[in-house]
Formats: C-alpha cells, sequence, structure tokens
C-alpha cells in the first residue's frame, strides 16, 4: 500500500500549487498587455476609418462637380456642332438651287434684259 502523506508531501504540493499559479499569473499579464496593444491598434484602425470615410464623401462631391462640368462641355459642343451642321445643309441647299438653274430672284424696279432676236410687245 501506499504510504501516507507526509510533512515533505504536502509541502511540495504546496509549492507545485504556487508555481501553477505564478504561470497563471504571468499568463494573465502577458494576455492583458496584448488586449492593452489590440485596443490601442483598433483604436488607431478606428480613426483611420473615419478619415477614409470623411476622404470618399469628398472625393464624391467632387467627382459629382467635375461630371457636371463635363456634362455642360458636351453639351457646349454637341450644339456647336448642330449649328455647323444646319449652316451646312443651308449652304448645300442654296448651292443645290443654285447647280438646277433657278434664276435667282431680281429686286423690284430692275429691268429684265431681252434676248436679241425676239420682238417687243407684238412688233
Amino acid at each position: 500500500m501506499g504510504t501516507p502523506p507526509g510533512p515533505g508531501t504536502a509541502g511540495a504540493g504546496l509549492e507545485r500549487c504556487q508555481r501553477q499559479a505564478e504561470e497563471v499569473t504571468e499568463l494573465m499579464k502577458l494576455n492583458f498587455a496584448r488586449a492593452l496593444e489590440r485596443d490601442g491598434r483598433l483604436g488607431d484602425l478606428d480613426s483611420r476609418a473615419q478619415e477614409l470615410r470623411a476622404m470618399s464623401q469628398s472625393f464624391t462631391r467632387s467627382t459629382r462637380v467635375v461630371a457636371r462640368q463635363q456634362h455642360r462641355g458636351h453639351r457646349r459642343w454637341r450644339l456647336a456642332l448642330a449649328a455647323i451642321g444646319l449652316a451646312a445643309l443651308l449652304l448645300l441647299l442654296l448651292l443645290l438651287g443654285l447647280a438646277l438653274g433657278l434664276p435667282p430672284r431680281s429686286p423690284p424696279g430692275t429691268t429684265v434684259p431681252v434676248p436679241l432676236g425676239t420682238s417687243r410687245g407684238g412688233e
């Protein structure tokens, strides 16, 4: 049978418990220090995220302004091109009318030349 615990074994058990308690205490201190580090990092990340949100909102506003300016510029170009196209069409119609031989209109009160060899008014 086993030997009954003596005064030496009780002291060894107590020392072992104290060592384990010290190890647990050291681990808890280490875990607490790590938690504080994480908290600091999370605070940094949170402030960075807020800065990025503010930058994003500013970027979105400036993007809208630039898009409006470009739209207005494109609209001006389209209007200018439409005006040039309309002027070209009118010029083309005028040239086409001249090419088809339509007589130009003479202002009122001007005399129209009579071709040679035709009689005037019944002569």
